[in-house]
């Protein structure tokens, strides 16, 4: 692999961004790790080279980084070109100019107090979907330059709907394609990471400091810029876009379209097409604005999570369905996310709160209440008793109930009540981060209860249009005394 090699134009611009945060690639082929091994060269050699300059480039496990023809390969050939040594004890590379990169794997968490006293002055994760969240932040952390290099985070990753990457480039993307915006290539935006919640903003926000009394920035700056196959002039495009188009639909879409609504999981219950075109903004949401003179339904479902891990923790989820009279079209809006018990009662209220579906008497809300769930009933009453200026508050102190929902069919056989509305196309989802989240679950639902199986968008959504069914068992089992 020739360090003189010609870049393709989005390897140049990823090259020349400012972001904090960059992610570079989708498609295969696009030159993703020469990029990765590439940006770093600028603090190693020629006349901007810094004897001090500590960079690190990460893969999930060791084997994925040392295997023939891996990242290990491929930065001993470039590297070497320019004087670069490469030390198996240390498993770093030192240049002439003193400079070092380091190759390291971290595949479990007790990994990364291997780097607890480390410093960064650049961070490079290949196929960053394969790491946590957790782990990113953490290393991050350790970028901390005391050489006047400004620490930056560099990514590349094929699409998996999967991921927690998927929320944090969903600006980037046409949640109806799945297919990167061309326009907001290189797009530089702002983000502020809360536990597992990235808030994003189009300007920088500014805090004043309690330590110096002085307004300072905080949040980090990040973009996206796509690449693929047909950018990349280095590789024999024809010969290997035959080997891609030999792949699975799912995979093709992956690996040659960069394709974000698609998962790295093959087994999945509902066709892609029954989820063409059925996102809509916000002005396509049903009210009574947009539709006078016409009664609504809204259904409100919460299904709460026992609390938030890395990367395997459960969702909770918020869902609201939404349905005129005069149509068999449901609208759907979701809020998921990994949060602990109190954060999800507050997001509720929320939720419930927002202008396009402010709860009102006459729609429904329910809430699981199987084992630990039952708890929250009271957490929520409490809330409103507490906090009576919510819609949600006046709601329940007008005399309306949550109601109880204790559905013991199991969670896959519960989803499968979705059937009808999504293969005869009546559901349409609110073009944002958590429904868009809920959109893949979907997507990726096999039908199949396992451990770590993320479907908990879609259950409360089955929850959401299961109410009206809920709520005569429950004034049944009143009217019996139970």
């Amino acid at each position: 692999m020739s360090i003189d090699q010609p870049l393709s134009q989005p390897q140049y611009d990823a090259l020349c961004s400012p972001a904090d945060w960059l992610l570079y690639g989708g498609a295969a082929g696009s030159g993703k790790t020469h990029f990765l091994t590439l940006d770093p060269l600028r603090h190693c050699q020629g006349v901007h080279a810094n004897k001090h300059f500590r960079g690190a480039i990460f893969r999930r496990t060791y084997p994925q980084m040392t295997k023939s023809g891996s990242l290990l390969d491929h930065c001993t050939d470039m590297y070497g070109q320019i004087g670069g040594f490469f030390n198996h004890t240390r498993s770093n590379f030192t240049f002439p100019s003193g400079a070092k990169m380091g190759l390291y794997a971290c595949q479990y968490k007790k990994n990364l107090e291997e780097f607890k006293g480390s410093q960064f002055d650049a961070l490079y994760f290949d196929e960053v979907t394969e790491f946590p969240l957790a782990y990113v932040q953490f290393l991050w952390g350790r970028c901390r330059s005391k050489c006047g290099i400004r620490p930056v985070l560099r990514m590349s990753c094929n699409p998996d709907s999967d991921s927690w990457l998927a929320k944090w480039v969903h600006w980037w993307i046409d949640q109806s394609t799945g297919l990167p915006i061309k326009e907001r290539s290189g797009v530089i935006r702002h983000f502020k990471i809360t536990g597992e919640v990235v808030t994003w903003y189009d300007q920088p926000q500014y805090e004043l400091s309690r330590e110096t009394g002085l307004m300072e920035c905080v949040t980090t700056s990040g973009t996206f810029i796509p690449g693929s196959l047909e950018d990349n002039v280095y590789l024999d495009r024809k010969k290997y876009r035959q080997t891609l188009e030999g792949l699975s639909e799912q995979e093709r879409n992956r690996f040659l379209y960069g394709n974000w609504n698609e998962s790295s999981n093959t087994d999945v219950e509902w066709d892609r097409t029954c989820f063409a075109d059925v996102f809509i903004d916000i002005d396509d949401w049903p009210s009574p604005d947009t539709l006078p003179n016409t009664p609504i339904v809204r259904m409100f479902a919460v299904d709460a999570s026992k609390g938030k891990k890395e990367k395997e923790g459960d969702y909770s989820s918020i869902c609201c369905v939404a349905q005129s009279t005069q149509s068999d079209i449901k609208y759907v809006d979701a809020d998921l996310a990994r949060r602990p018990p109190g954060q999800i009662v507050s997001d509720l209220f929320l939720f419930c709160d927002q202008p396009h579906h402010r709860i009102i008497s006459g729609d429904l809300i329910g809430i699981e209440t199987l084992q630990f769930q039952e708890l929250f009933l009271d957490m929520i009453y409490r809330y409103a008793a507490d906090n009576p200026a919510y819609a949600l508050s006046k709601y329940l102190s007008s005399g309306n109930i949550i109601i109880p929902v204790k559905d013991t069919l199991p969670k896959p056989l519960r989803i499968r009540r979705l059937d009808p509305f999504i293969k005869g196309h009546r559901l349409r989802y609110l073009n944002n981060p958590g429904t868009s989240l809920l959109v893949q679950q979907l997507r990726n639902f096999n039908g199949i209860q396992e451990k770590g199986k993320h479907d908990d968008g879609p259950d409360s959504l089955d929850m959401a249009t299961q109410l009206p069914r809920h709520l005569e068992i429950y004034w049944e089992e009143r009217r019996k005394g139970k």
